[in-house]
């Protein structure tokens, strides 16, 4: 009798969808960034700096796995190319491991980095990949905040640019 009682609990809990952490949550986000890169343009390479505003949004797939996107756009701060635009807009996939309180998560994408006045062009565009790591504080189910970092390398410039390199700091609505 315990035997059929107990393949009757493993057949019922067996049966049931468990809800996970992270699964179909959906994420609205929006922060500030600062992005660094060198530039080499015969024979000399330059640094520049700038500060960009992005706005984002992710989608939980499962319990560790996320697809994100977002956008990013502002101005270099660099005295030599003060006020020059650069923009990015990028997907990635995050593995997360949910903790409760303090999320940290892993990332790789691909995506777009637009550059202005770099060299002899009004704007360069150019494909690029990333890797980045990241830490969520979420202290209520409906918000939380995110710091992140990210390199990237440009994949259709790789001989003239490094980086850039992006920090955020971004507050994110948690929509489910």
């Amino acid at each position: 009798m315990w035997l059929a009682r107990i393949t009757l609990m493993i057949l019922l809990l067996g049966s049931s969808s468990m809800a996970r952490a992270e699964e179909d949550e959906s994420v609205l986000w929006g922060g500030l960034q600062s992005v660094n890169w060198t530039r080499a343009e015969a024979s000399t390479a330059s640094s520049a700096t700038a500060l960009t505003a992005v706005i984002g949004a992710r989608y939980g797939v499962d319990d560790f796995w996320e697809l994100a996107a977002q956008l990013s756009g502002g101005a270099n701060l660099t005295e030599s190319t003060r006020g020059d635009g650069l923009g990015m807009a990028s997907l990635e996939a995050r593995y997360t491991i949910d903790a409760l309180t303090w999320v940290p998560w892993v990332c790789a994408g691909v995506g777009v980095l637009a550059r202005a006045d770099v060299g002899d062009q009004d704007l360069r565009l150019d494909m690029a990949a990333h890797l980045g790591v990241g830490l969520d504080y979420r202290p209520e189910r409906d918000w939380g905040l995110s710091f992140s970092a990210r390199v990237h390398s440009p994949l259709t410039d790789p001989e003239r640019s490094s980086g850039p390199l992006e920090t955020t700091i971004a507050y994110a609505w948690y929509l489910d």
